[in-house]
Order: C-alpha cells, then structure tokens, then sequence
C-alpha cells in the first residue's frame, strides 16, 4: 500500500514525532510511506519533503493575520502537493495536524475530495470541526454554525477581522465536496471523537478512535536512581510540559505549581520544560526547575524514577505526557481536561474537576506508591500505547476505507 502522510512537522514537535513514529512502523511492515511536512528542517531524509519554504510560511501568517482566516494561505505548497500526490499516486493521503501556516487547508480539502482521492483525517485539535479554534472550550457554535465570537480574534491571533461564520462555511463546504466512501476520520481520544461528532462539518461521515503512539523501548519502566535527588521527600512528583509559566492564561496550569508545593511541603516538585518564561515567581525550597530532558531516554528515565506524573492542563486532546508516564510505570494524577481521562488506565490515574486543588492534593496523597507493581503498569500502557499498537490501527482504516 502506498501511503502519503502530511503534517505541520516532521521528526519534531508533538505530532511530528508521531508521525515520524507512524511512518517508521509503517515500512517495516511493508508499505511504501511518503511524508510532507511544512515547518523545520529543508531536509531529513529520502522518504519526506518540505512543501511550503521559510518566506511562504512568513506569507501566510502575516496574511491570516490581517484577514483573520488562519487556513487560507497562499497556492504555492498546494500546487506543490498535487504534484507530489500525482507523481506518488498514493492508495491513501492521511493528513495529520495541517495547521502552522503551511498550506492552503480549504484548497487541499477540495482537491482530495474532486479527484476521489482515499482520505483518512487525523484529528490531534479541534480546528477542522469548529473551522477555526484549536481549543472550542465551552463554547458549543462549532456544533451548529459559527457567527460572531467575542474571543476569535484572541484565539486565531488575528488583528483586525471576527472571521469565525466565515471560517466555519469554508471548512463545511470544503469537507463536504467528499463521498462518504473516500472519507474516514480519526482522532486520537474517545473524548475528541465525540467531539467531532457533534459537529456539522465531520458528524456525517464515519469517525473512529485511534490513540497516538510512542516507542516503547524508549518509554518503558526501568529501575533507575540516576537522574533525580530524593532527598528526605515523601514523593517526587514530576511536571512535564514544553513550555512552563505562570501566567494565567497558560493552557498547560504552570501556576498551579506554587499552591502545591507550599500546601505539600513533604514533596518534591520537579518540572521538566523545554523553555520557561522569562519571570518566574520565587518557588518554596521543595521545587526544582530542572529544563529541558537532554533526550527522550533521560525523560522516560525521569518518569520511572518518580512517583507521580502531574497533568495540570486545562484542555488537551490526548497527553502524550499520560501515555509516556504510564509507561514508565508511573501513575498519573491531574485536572479533567478532555482527552486524557478518556485515554488514560483508569486503576493508575485520577482526575479531578479543574481547578479544584483540594482534591487535586487528596488525589496525590491518596495514592500508595508501595503498593504498586510498576512493571504490570508499564506493561499494561504500552499495549494501549505503543507505536505497533497505533500503526495497526491505522493499517486497519487505511484497508476498510480501500474495500469500501
């Protein structure tokens, strides 16, 4: 089977590694997998290309900018997809997380749908079902028709138009320009599937839960005393999140950090980030900012050696961060936020309604790290959570949407 893969990033980034992950096991299993991608590198290797350059990329998110349409960029990377996909001839096109800027969302959507061209859609957000917001939150618009939005300028980032009706037609008209046959749409929670179908714009066609994948032998429970200080706590508890702050408006709950730890001065706070903001508040003596993991071996090393992963987000669709700590053996304590309590093993994770921080820390201190198996835990999420796990549940859409 010849498949095409496309994405914002490749080898990077959150969906960039699952689709690095996804494209991997899909050649060792035979099939020939093609992968474009819009932001990073020029090049990585002979299976991947780079379809939209620096300057368009610049392009297109000034122009959304100015006329509030975040997925209507210029041509140019989608005169170069349609000759990739008519050189490639792929079985299947599966695109993944096309925002960033890259590529022209409605025009690309038409062309797959006018050439009867197989499409899996992978949803990671929620944009291509509310035609514009990543994040919906408690609005529920999307799930008829979008008019006018107090807060759509505020959360496309644009600066002078409320585009969201208009948004919102364009992705209808353009998903709808597809056969029910040649369409299939994923999304990588429970939770998110649900989601979309309540939509108007994908409630039509067949949806289908499909979890992200990792590598398991990077993330899996090791005994290991190497990488964090024990020290005279109770319990390390361990915060992983890309970027850490604690502003308000900071979707992944960085600010919830100090409460914590001052309310539970026999633990220690670890957090792990890739960048931190430029002012942090002073934190109480049981918290330590370690940065950025050198690799994803030194992370999945962190996770075994702590006693709890802390989810504090306000919305996520999945959390890598709840399958990556499970599999390391490490039980997950967080806020309700969406996808993670609909994908996570519930008897070694809890979740408690945002924002409460009282039972938050009852949660934390109900936990008996003594009693757990960590290996059982290890085990039991990689079979939920592995990159074969994935890759044959794609397989099997990509074969059902071919017989269809």
């Amino acid at each position: 089977m010849k498949i095409l893969i496309i994405n914002s990033a490749y080898k990077q980034g959150s969906t960039g590694k699952i689709v690095d992950c996804l494209s991997a096991t899909l050649r060792a299993k035979g099939h020939s997998v093609f992968v474009c991608y819009g932001v990073g590198a020029k090049y990585y290797d002979e299976f991947s290309m780079k379809i939209c350059s620096n300057i368009e990329h610049k392009i297109n998110a000034l122009k959304y900018r100015i006329d509030g349409l975040p997925y209507g960029g210029i041509h140019y990377s989608n005169v170069k997809i349609q000759k990739i996909i008519k050189k490639f001839n792929p079985d299947i096109v599966n695109l993944h997380c096309i925002n960033a800027s890259m590529i022209n969302i409605y025009q690309l959507l038409n062309f797959l749908a006018t050439n009867n061209i197989k499409t899996v859609v992978s949803l990671h957000a929620e944009f291509l079902h509310t035609g514009g917001c990543d994040h919906a939150f408690d609005c529920e618009q999307w799930k008829f028709k979008c008019g006018k939005c107090p807060t759509y300028k505020q959360k496309i980032g644009t600066w002078f138009f409320d585009k969201a009706n208009t948004g919102w037609e364009k992705m209808y008209k353009a998903f709808s320009n597809f056969k029910y046959n040649n369409i299939v749409i994923t999304a990588v929670s429970p939770w998110l599937a649900n989601r979309a179908k309540e939509s108007s714009i994908l409630q039509k066609f067949h949806i289908e839960y499909v979890p992200n994948g990792l590598d398991p032998s990077v993330f899996h429970y090791e005994e290991s005393k190497s990488m964090l200080s024990r020290e005279k706590y109770e319990k390390i508890i361990l915060f992983v999140t890309p970027y850490f702050s604690n502003e308000t408006n900071d979707l992944k709950g960085g600010r919830y950090i100090k409460e914590l730890a001052t309310r539970c001065t026999n633990f220690k706070f670890i957090i792990v980030c890739s960048r931190c903001a430029s002012k942090l508040d002073k934190f109480p003596k049981n918290v330590l900012v370690y940065g950025r993991a050198k690799n994803q071996r030194d992370l999945a090393k962190m996770y075994s050696e702590a006693d709890i992963t802390l989810l504090l987000s306000k919305r996520e669709t999945f959390s890598m961060v709840t399958a990556e700590s499970l599999c390391c053996g490490t039980p997950v304590v967080g806020f309700e936020a969406g996808g993670p309590e609909s994908i996570t093993i519930p008897s070694y994770s809890k979740f408690v309604e945002y924002g409460n921080i009282d039972a938050l820390i009852s949660a934390i201190k109900a936990i008996n790290i003594s009693n757990l198996d960590r290996t059982i835990i290890s085990q039991r999420a990689i079979n939920c959570y592995s990159s074969i796990y994935m890759t044959n549940k794609y397989e099997k859409v990509y074969f059902d949407l071919l017989a269809n």
